[in-house]
């Protein structure tokens, strides 16, 4: 799967078809994995739609230690959240990816599959088809792990995948500090069904030469050899056709005209924000709020862009006694799982370290190391609206961060854990203070808490699938109300993983297209 020579060739609009079997919306992670499944008869037409480019070839996308730099330039929707009240009334930057592979082009490559806990979760709300023995084989089929294939890992899949180098002296001291702290090291953290109390290294989708491996380098590039799939790039989707209790098509800007686009199937993958915004342009939402701006009320849902929830993370400094050696890989040193209550089935917190820390006034980058907390499974909920009826206009977009006082305790007992691990025995030959929290009482953390965290990037829930009759969409990833219409995306992720999303994205989208196509 090579990664050079990565612009990719949109279809330009005066060739397009008037309807296709298939109309993906987004040509994101999931986008990219439906696209490639659903044309690989060959029989079957299939459009895939992006609002944003194809040059993954560019350095800040080859390049995932450039990630951050995609924030707020062409390939960021450049969404911004609400004012949070409890994280001292600061607006949080929520980056969306708005280029083919969406998140897996910017995001920083880690890959992780997550707890069984996790997937217990998602098969308690859609059923058994949803649970870890069944996705098990999805993460398989999405993965090519340079380890080869285990009972856990894949082989031979559609994403190269590596354990990074674990020699740096900032990656041994972690995780000797975890294991001091009562964690269990484990050689690769991916090939085990429960990661509660586990550390090591984790994985990530690059080449030997450093490389991302996005969804579109993996799926979509080489199903774009096929004559029955298509890509349409810089076009927005504004609203999808509906009538007659069923999905006909797609309305989409392109080269400033809209045309209508039909489909024998629409499947919305544009993800946890952008996929609940499309629905309420369509009218299909809560009714009193579409009603409020002008929207005619086709579909009254009121879960649609409901149950928003994501990562929050907080980072801890700690300065060093001399320059550390070059940073190797994508700077990822070492990683850990743990259960802030002993009374929780999975982890709920994920920590991490780092061996550069840039752009930071109270350090060199080199001199630093960063201990990162993840609050992984969030009991705080937010919402997905719109602003206006404007297609154009950016989402309201509210996680609701810390709402729920069980989030502080939770992440304060993963920041207890974090400090311990910072000032543990691995790093006493190279530590040398403890810059954020000097103090370290319980008002110091929350303090650091609600002055420094920020978004993990993994907006999820906001099109929840579940057997209840409240969820918006079903077990087989369908929109309830409406047919000729699924969902398949973060946005349908029941409850968040205590991992990073972009794996279990591509198993879902996976195991979406064993449903659509009716290979289960």
């Amino acid at each position: 799967m090579p990664v050079d020579g990565a612009v990719i060739e949109g279809a330009r609009p005066e060739t397009l078809e008037p309807e296709y079997d298939y109309v993906v919306v987004g040509a994101g992670a999931a986008g990219c994995v439906l696209a490639n499944r659903l044309s690989e008869d060959g029989r079957s037409s299939v459009l895939a739609i992006e609002g944003g480019g194809t040059d993954i070839g560019q350095a800040k996308i080859s390049d995932p230690r450039l990630w951050p730099t995609n924030f707020g330039t062409d390939t960021d929707w450049c969404c911004t959240t609400v004012p949070q009240p409890h994280l001292n009334g600061r607006r949080i930057v929520a980056p969306v990816g708005k280029v083919i592979g969406g998140g897996s082009s910017i995001n920083a490559t880690v890959w992780l599959n997550g707890d069984r806990a996790d997937y217990d979760a998602w098969e308690a709300a859609a059923g058994p088809g949803w649970g870890f023995d069944h996705l098990i084989r999805n993460f398989k089929k999405a993965e090519c792990y340079a380890g080869g294939e285990s009972a856990m890992r894949g082989g031979s899949g559609m994403i190269a995948t590596r354990t990074p180098d674990r020699s740096h002296p900032v990656t041994q001291a972690f995780v000797e500090s975890a294991v001091a702290c009562g964690k269990t090291e484990r050689h690769d953290v991916n090939d085990v069904a429960q990661i509660g109390g586990a550390t090591g290294q984790n994985d990530i989708n690059t080449d030997t030469a450093m490389r991302r491996v996005s969804a579109a380098h993996g799926y979509l590039r080489p199903a774009l050899q096929r004559s029955n799939l298509a890509l349409l790039t810089h076009a927005a989707v504004t609203r999808l056709d509906i009538a007659g209790g069923e999905c006909r098509g797609v309305f989409v800007s392109v080269a400033g005209e809209t045309r209508r686009i039909g489909a024998g199937q629409v499947i919305l993958s544009a993800g946890g924000i952008m996929s609940p915004k499309l629905l309420m342009l369509s009218g299909i939402g809560p009714a009193d709020h579409l009603r409020s701006l002008g929207i005619p009320v086709l579909l009254d849902q009121p879960r649609i862009g409901a149950n928003l929830h994501d990562h929050l993370l907080t980072r801890l400094l700690f300065s060093t006694r001399s320059a550390n050696p070059p940073q190797t890989d994508t700077g990822h040193a070492g990683i850990a799982w743990h259960k802030s209550s002993a009374t929780r089935r999975g982890p709920d917190i994920q920590i991490f370290g780092r061996m550069f820390v840039p752009n930071l006034p109270e350090v060199k980058p080199d001199e630093a190391y960063a201990i990162m907390v993840g609050l992984m499974k969030p009991k705080s909920r937010g919402s997905v609206r719109l602003a206006s009826a404007d297609p154009d206009a950016a989402p309201v977009v509210d996680p609701n961060y810390f709402a729920d006082p069980a989030d502080v305790d939770a992440c304060v007992a993963g920041m207890e854990l974090a400090l311990a691990i910072g000032n543990g025995p691995g790093f006493d030959a190279i530590r040398k203070a403890q810059v954020s929290i000097p103090g370290g009482s319980r008002a110091d953390i929350v303090a650091h808490i609600r002055a420094n965290a920020g978004t993990y990037y993994h907006y999820v829930g906001t099109c929840e699938m579940g057997t209840d009759a409240s969820a918006p969409v079903d077990p087989q990833l369908r929109l309830r109300g409406l047919s000729r219409l699924r969902v398949a995306d973060a946005s349908v992720m029941p409850e968040v993983h205590c991992c990073n999303t972009h794996a279990p994205t591509l198993a879902l989208a996976e195991r979406a297209a064993e449903i659509i196509l009716l290979k289960v």
